[in-house]
């Protein structure tokens, strides 16, 4: 495999390329859906592919092979540079990447039982045991129970012109889990999601009471709740809620690309003050064992610990080779592919609010009325716009300082500046407990987001009036 992709490499400087990588992509995964007492859908396979990437003239030329072999890697070598040729009378900004030094190294994520030896049925027994956790909470309340298993095992072999060559393992488990209660013609649903780069023992050491039973009983309380307010309250979001919140609104703006393709509100505003001086917000791939993280990104370039607010202040950006070329900074390893039939571009790995020095309590303390949001579903935002929502299956109201009556489908919109700056308060808990897949550009990366609980001095809320 060594020797091929370096034939591959030393053939695309022959044919006169600036800059070319080849990547080889193996993965093994599994997947598992279990709904209502029985299983649902179940999927396991393997991939095996190669992606060959020429810049020459200015110009980027990218194909793929899927199950290669010598001479065929030669003919996706052909293709990407017929493409770079065929391109370079149509663009309107030549292409570059900033020069790196080369690395060699050969690394495994971290795990202790490969969930590749570990047999489907026993895969199976375990969503069939938390099932019935839930199950036994609920009683005659349930109404749906789905739980989801996945495992993914890949190498990523990344060779390119600067002298780069990479090996990079990782093994990645995670299980989720969303019950739904019903009381009447009320439904209410609660969720609960582990994953980690480990192997089936995170399965294997997963409490019940924090997993399927949490949300069982988040999902039979909820019937309970009432319906949320409508109207502008100060808001205290909960951990995940920061993270939702880090992710949608600022983690896509700090995308070079985002930047470069005039699709960011914070272009130009490095060294700017965007956010209160309570704010930072960091995008760490290095954290040891948490989803999103990985060694080397798919251009073979060692990740970071990316500081992208400091204390208010925009600071930087998530970089691929091209996007710090252009921008004349150093590449910060956030450019990622997935699997071999993608090219790299930026992408978010662990992104989260750096915890301040205000307890929880101290924060309450500091509202009349308001709304403690908690229970994080799901985000979307207009990145030209510079606006987001974020939905919360639950809530609470605040009243004189403490928590009161239980809220249920609770949705937050801003401007995502606006809210920045008005962050007046940030606590010293810290949490990462939100893995899941991010989509752009047709591709799904592996992320987790989190961060402390934050207080906005004033937030729209969606709700009944």
């Amino acid at each position: 495999m060594t020797d091929l992709l370096h034939r591959i490499r030393d053939e695309a400087k022959r044919r006169g390329a600036a800059f070319a990588d080849a990547r080889v992509v193996e993965r093994f995964m599994t997947s598992i859906a279990r709904q209502d007492g029985r299983a649902d859908k179940l999927s396991q396979n393997s991939t095996r592919g190669l992606g060959v990437r020429v810049l020459k003239d200015g110009a980027w030329g990218f194909a793929s092979a899927a199950d290669f072999d010598d001479a065929s890697a030669i003919v996706c070598l052909d293709t990407a540079v017929r493409m770079a040729e065929a391109s370079k009378a149509r663009i309107e900004e030549p292409g570059i990447v900033a020069q790196i030094e080369p690395t060699v190294d050969r690394v495994m994520s971290p795990y202790e039982k490969d969930p590749r030896s570990v047999p489907l049925e026993r895969k199976m027994q375990a969503l069939a045991a938390f099932e019935k956790e839930a199950a036994d909470l609920c009683g005659d309340k349930l109404a749906n129970s789905v739980l989801t298993y996945y495992d993914l095992a890949q190498k990523e072999t990344i060779c390119n012109t600067f002298g780069t060559l990479v090996e990079n393992n990782v093994v990645r488990t995670l299980v989720s889990t969303m019950i739904v209660a019903k009381d009447g013609s009320i439904r209410q649903r609660g969720t609960a999601r582990i994953g980690r780069l480990a192997g089936f023992e995170l399965v294997e050491q997963i409490d019940p009471e924090e997993f399927t039973r949490k949300a069982a009983r988040q999902a039979v309380s909820l019937l309970e709740a009432k319906p949320a307010p409508a109207g502008k309250f100060p808001v205290i979001f909960h951990p995940s809620i920061t993270g939702l919140l880090t992710h949608e609104a600022i983690g896509h703006n700090a995308e070079a690309d985002h930047i470069l393709g005039g699709q960011s509100i914070i272009e130009g505003k490095l060294g700017e003050q965007i956010a209160s001086d309570v704010v930072t917000i960091i995008d760490d791939a290095t954290l040891p064992g948490i989803w999103g993280s990985y060694k080397y990104d798919s251009e073979g370039v060692p990740s970071e610990r990316r500081v992208l607010i400091e204390r208010g202040k925009l600071v930087g950006y998530m970089h691929s080779l091209e996007t710090a070329a252009k921008l004349g900074v150093q590449p910060n390893g956030s450019a990622r592919a997935d699997g071999y039939h993608n090219r790299p571009i930026v992408r978010m790995s662990n992104t989260f609010i750096q915890p301040g020095d205000m307890t929880f309590e101290e924060m309450l303390k500091g509202i009349d009325l308001g709304i403690f949001l908690t229970g994080a579903e799901y985000g979307y935002v207009f990145c030209e716009r510079g606006q987001y929502t974020c939905h919360a299956g639950e809530a609470y109201m605040i009243r004189n300082g403490e928590l009161a009556e239980h809220l249920r489908d609770v949705s937050v919109s801003g401007m995502t500046l606006e809210t920045l700056m008005n962050i007046d308060a940030v606590s010293n808990d810290f949490e990462m407990k939100m893995p899941g897949s991010c989509g752009k550009e047709g591709q799904a990366m592996p992320v987790d987001n989190g961060g402390p609980y934050v207080r906005v001095k004033e937030l729209v809320v969606g709700g009944h009036a």
